[in-house]
């Protein structure tokens, strides 16, 4: 696993995944063993048909969110927000980790940075790299494909190579959808990925679809590796894009 304390936390936020992975996709009670595959090309394939449905759902529940705040933006008139607009933004805002004093036009846009989907083919590039394609000790034991850490005793499972005087545990999930909507939440509200956000929302301003190979370069805080990180991960999407779909 590439990552050291601050780098790739696990936010408050076991709650704010489970917010997220309670209802939608049906979970196997296990992660298939991707291990028993001899073919390595129907190994990432069943790999990513695993993780996908997981990735669709969590970005089907943001798409809805940002609708909801764009209209509200759209009909927005004045210097902040009140009534029952405010409750529904503030309700929103309260899962994404934003709750500013009030809400005005600098306000939703900076939620809106928050609140927007995460390319599919960057999520399931980086569960491929981070879980070895599933083969992972903590993807096995603790559903965790992002290598995400927790750091209260018991929270998850603790590294065999931990370093001395460390406390973290890699975070334990109860099901990949639970693993995938915690990564989601990590990259859409974490002060480490702000450059990401920013990256996202730039292109969003040009009214163009962000995709993977463009927010990659977001990505520089997710790995002590840094740009070394930013390199392998782009040469995993370029290598296995006849496994993904072209988006």
């Amino acid at each position: 696993m590439k990552s050291i304390t601050n780098k790739k936390p696990l936010f408050i936020a076991l709650g704010l995944a489970t917010l997220l992975a309670g209802c939608g996709v049906q979970d196997k009670t296990e992660t298939p063993d991707f291990n028993s595959y001899t073919d390595v090309n129907q190994k990432k394939e069943a790999f990513f048909d695993y993780i996908r449905p997981h990735v669709e759902h969590q970005n089907q529940l943001i798409s809805e969110q940002r609708k909801e705040l764009l209209d509200i933006a759209k009909d927005f008139k004045g210097d902040e927000l009140t009534g029952s607009d405010l409750d529904d933004v503030s309700d929103i805002a309260k899962q994404y980790r934003y709750e500013p004093k009030q809400f005005g036009p600098k306000e939703l846009k900076e939620l809106l940075s928050r609140v927007d989907t995460i390319p599919e083919n960057l999520v399931l590039i980086q569960a491929a790299n981070e879980s070895g394609w599933g083969t992972s000790r903590f993807a096995r034991e603790a559903n965790n494909f992002f290598g995400e850490w927790c750091f209260s005793k018991g929270c998850g499972v603790v590294p065999n190579q931990r370093a001395a005087g460390k406390t973290h545990e890699v975070a334990k999930f109860d099901n990949v959808e639970g693993s995938v909507a915690s990564y989601v939440k990590n990259l859409n509200t974490n002060t480490a990925y702000a450059h990401f956000r920013e990256l996202r929302a730039d292109y969003r301003t040009k009214h163009q679809e962000p995709t993977a190979e463009q927010l990659i370069h977001g990505l520089d805080n997710y790995s002590e590796r840094g740009d070394e990180y930013i390199r392998d991960i782009l040469a995993m999407l370029r290598h296995n894009q006849k496994f993904l779909k072209q988006s």
